[in-house]
């Protein structure tokens, strides 16, 4: 699997963990990634990383939770990135697990997974966390 591709895929499956918190999906989510993560036989610890944050975001004000969720997403895309560097053999559980989870999000949280998830980087990627506009040129730049 190539950087850019464990990267999108990390990236995912955070934007999948961390959506499902606070939400109707919160338990698919939470024993898929446990069933996943447990491997490294650190299912304590990552059960109470899990829950704790979880927590966070269903105390959290309905109106800030997307900044919750925000916050606790680099966390997971590097946990997860670096999972698979360890765990290359694991790469179709996570797509698996990322998919069930967003059958069960509420839609919103659907749009922002699938972006993660098709994101494909390389010299002319570009992502965002809000709206934004891309013009891409091809050949002489001087030209409008």
């Amino acid at each position: 699997m190539t950087t850019e591709a464990l990267a999108g895929l990390a990236a995912a499956g955070g934007a999948a963990l961390v959506g499902a918190m606070a939400t109707d999906a919160w338990q698919t989510a939470r024993t898929r990634f446990l069933q996943l993560l447990g491997r490294d036989h650190r299912l304590d610890c990552i059960e109470g990383h899990l829950e704790a944050q979880a927590d966070v975001v269903e105390r959290t004000a309905e109106s800030r939770r997307e900044e919750a969720r925000a916050a606790l997403l680099p966390g997971w895309h590097f946990q997860l990135a670096d999972f698979l560097q360890q765990h290359p053999e694991a790469e179709q559980e996570l797509r698996q697990a990322i998919e069930q989870v967003w059958w069960e999000l509420p839609e919103k949280y659907q749009r922002q997974v699938e972006a993660h998830f098709d994101v494909r980087a390389g010299r002319d990627a570009y992502t965002s966390a809000h709206d934004m506009t891309v013009t891409h040129h091809h050949g002489d730049r001087s030209s409008p």
